[in-house]
């Protein structure tokens, strides 16, 4: 007579409201860090982003193991119209199980902002004055992550619409100067500039940074497209990215300012270098460096792992 097979436990599903209420910027980040301290030291892996595209449509994913938090995890989304929807799939990786199904909106907003915030805060010289191009859900996430973790005491936001009212209210709820102006005014004595738009053409000339400046740019992660300049890259000392494995490929900043001559792979460096110590962030306070992120599934899962112990752990 056959032994009856245990009941496995059905995944459960998390909505983007609970994510929302289990993450905040600073958790996110220090989570990161972890991750990426765990991938430098071959204790943790990342699944490249895998496109396909059928009428117009696009399907993608993109995962990581990370046997320190015990934890596996891809996330899989559509683009139609211009529009995302993302799921994040959580496995436990002593059980080999689903634990989870997650909406992952806003896990994404979450995790990239609190990436970006974790790049300025180890490779920027000053933080005095930020600029802000694009005022999207990314570009305002953007602005909230880096007021919050950085003493930033002005905010300049570039933007094609109107958001100057946004500016305001953000203004007297993070208790720091923000306002919309115009590129050249946001550029000025910029210490840090960030790039969060659809933008497949350079947002500014680059020659207009001032000498030390961090650049983010975090717009887009198609190979056609780019909001950085090759002047930008010419003049960086460092260019930074997530993992070159997939970042080389996907980021327009690297393929294109490649083939510009632009760019030589010398000075293109990643997180694992850097968590491993075999590179730095900057050599001169003087030095522009650029961070182009293009989203890993590393950092997806960094943010997921937080969400399961708050709300995976209350519901045991």
């Amino acid at each position: 007579m056959s032994t009856p097979l245990a009941p496995v436990a059905m995944p459960r599903f998390i909505t983007d409201d609970e994510v929302a209420g289990a993450l905040s910027f600073g958790a996110v980040c220090a989570a990161i860090e972890q991750a990426f301290e765990s991938l430098a030291h071959g204790r943790a892996a990342i699944k490249p982003r895998l496109r396909s595209e059928c009428a117009g449509a696009k399907l993608s994913s993109m995962g990581a193991l990370w046997p320190d938090a015990k934890l596996a995890g891809e996330k899989v989304y559509t683009t139609v119209g211009g529009r995302f929807g993302f799921v994040f799939n959580l496995f436990d990786l002593e059980a080999g199980t689903p634990l989870a199904v997650m909406q992952a909106d806003e896990l994404t907003r979450v995790r990239t902002a609190a990436l970006t915030a974790l790049a300025v805060s180890r490779g920027a010289a000053a933080t005095r004055k930020l600029a802000v191009f694009g005022a999207g859900v990314q570009g305002r996430s953007h602005v909230e992550a880096l007021v919050r973790a950085l003493p930033f005491d002005r905010v300049d936001v570039v933007d094609v619409s109107d958001v100057s009212a946004w500016c305001a209210r953000a203004s007297r709820q993070f208790e720091v100067g923000i306002r919309q102006c115009g590129t050249l005014a946001a550029l000025h004595e910029a210490d840090v500039v960030v790039t969060v738009t659809r933008s497949k053409q350079p947002l500014f000339d680059g020659e207009l940074l001032k000498p030390g400046a961090f650049v983010a740019a975090v717009g887009t992660s198609l190979p056609d497209g780019r909001e950085l300049d090759d002047a930008t890259l010419r003049r960086a000392g460092q260019i930074v990215v997530e993992w070159k494995p997939q970042s080389c490929v996907e980021a327009g900043e690297i393929v294109l300012g490649r083939t510009a001559g632009a760019i030589d792979d010398a000075r293109v460096v990643d997180l694992v270098e850097l968590f491993s110590g075999r590179a730095r962030w900057r050599t001169r306070d003087d030095e522009i460096v650029v961070f182009k992120s293009v989203g890993v599934g590393l950092t997806d899962l960094a943010a997921a792992s937080l969400v399961w112990r708050e709300l995976g752990a209350a519901a045991s």
